[in-house]
């Protein structure tokens, strides 16, 4: 069943239409989906609620929360939302067609898949058929999960991005002039024939970035000032990186063949997905593996002090011993990873070392995170809910009070 938005709400209905979409999620009788269409919600809160496949479409949401909130699959196709906050909300594969997000605060939010396209709007009266673009103007986006996100036509004049991971998402047409990208994951965006004059690319990892008749006159990019990431000092071939991977795991299991390999300082990623693979003690510190898919990697005892992996897919890995000491981990997945620290020859043991690690977005969830060294690791807006941490572990960590 379906509870429609053909009358004016207050708070007692808000309350009474999320109780019985409650009950329409568990799929419990009497369960009604939340049908919001049309309704005037301004500053109404709906932070940390389960609202996934809820309709909102050409609501009023100026001033509303969503912080925290579940909003994968919902319908929000032409509401206005200025100065909405939806910090940390989740709204993977949502419809934002034609969403009027002037100003709103999406920081941390995960919009993977989302659709923030123009709306298709039929002609009337004779008039032809247009289009309502989505306009973003004045937003924050900072540390948002945007991979993969349907942007096309999209007015972004001086919104930030700053830190968010857009990995091929499709910006093309847009008019994102004044944006700042600065250390954004851009790898694979697609950003033909919009317009960047005056953006902020600093510190973006662009790798296969389109730019295809892009405007760029006045676009920065080059090294962040402020936290400038190492450049490789060498990129590999996807068969030179086989042939020394190869090699490496050879000479860890003992083989007469294999040599050490240092791979300190190189770009990684032709590689490929190296998921499952055994590289215990992989020595790469400074090395570039941002993007590449990790989980269930065996690296024990791996040494990544600096290294580049935002926004890796660690999910599961064994990183026991582990020196990531000031490495670059925004946005990177760590859920049930293994952190603890290893146990040598000789009743050697080699703690996780993490001082200093740019850690922000990242999700931890179900990791294990025991006698883990966090000096100085940022955790602003990580998400540690089920993580294993030692007591008083996050005492010398930075941003704990944005922890998600």
């Amino acid at each position: 069943m379906t509870a429609h938005a053909s009358r004016s709400w207050d708070r007692a209905g808000i309350e009474t239409a999320l109780r019985l979409h409650t009950a329409y999620l568990k799929g419990d009788p009497g369960g009604q989906r939340a049908v919001f269409r049309g309704a005037s919600l301004t500053g109404q809160d709906f932070s940390g609620c389960d609202l996934t496949d809820a309709d909102f479409s050409d609501s009023d949401l100026s001033d509303a929360r969503f912080d925290g909130a579940d909003c994968r699959g919902a319908g929000f196709r032409g509401a206005v939302m200025r100065q909405a906050s939806l910090v940390g909300a989740w709204l993977d594969g949502a419809d934002l067609r034609g969403c009027d997000l002037t100003g709103a605060r999406l920081v941390a939010a995960r919009c993977a898949g989302a659709d923030f396209r123009e709306r298709p709007l039929p002609g009337q009266d004779g008039k032809p058929a247009t289009v309502q673009v989505c306009t973003l103007d004045g937003a924050d986006f900072s540390g948002a999960s945007l991979a993969g996100a349907r942007l096309g036509g999209v007015s972004a004049r001086e919104t930030r991005f700053e830190d968010a991971n857009l990995s091929g998402a499709r910006l093309c047409r847009g008019d994102l002039e004044g944006a700042r990208f600065a250390l954004a994951l851009v790898a694979g965006a697609d950003f033909s024939s919009a317009s960047l004059k005056a953006a902020d690319l600093r510190g973006c990892d662009m790798d296969n970035a389109r730019l295809d008749m892009a405007v760029t006159r006045g676009m920065q990019t080059g090294a962040h000032p402020d936290r400038p990431i190492p450049e490789p000092a060498g990129v590999l071939t996807a068969r030179e990186a086989e042939t020394r991977l190869t090699e490496h795991i050879q000479q860890v299991r003992g083989s007469a063949s294999g040599q050490p390999v240092d791979f300190t300082g190189l770009d990684l990623r032709p590689a490929g997905s190296l998921a499952g693979r055994a590289l215990t003690a992989l020595r790469a510190p400074r090395a570039c593996l941002a993007g590449l898919d990790l989980s269930g990697c065996e690296l024990q005892g791996a040494r990544l002090a600096g290294a580049d992996l935002r926004g890796c897919k660690l999910a599961g890995a064994d990183l026991r011993g582990a020196d990531l000491s000031g490495a670059w981990l925004t946005h990177a997945d760590l859920t049930g990873a293994r952190l603890t620290p290893l146990t040598l020859g000789g009743g050697r043991v080699l703690p996780v070392q993490l001082d200093k690690a740019q850690c922000r977005y990242s999700d931890w969830r179900g990791a294990d995170l025991d006698q883990a060294r966090l000096a100085g690791t940022d955790l602003a807006y990580a998400r540690m809910s089920g993580a294993r941490l030692s007591p008083d572990a996050l005492a010398s960590a930075l941003g704990t009070d944005r922890l998600l």
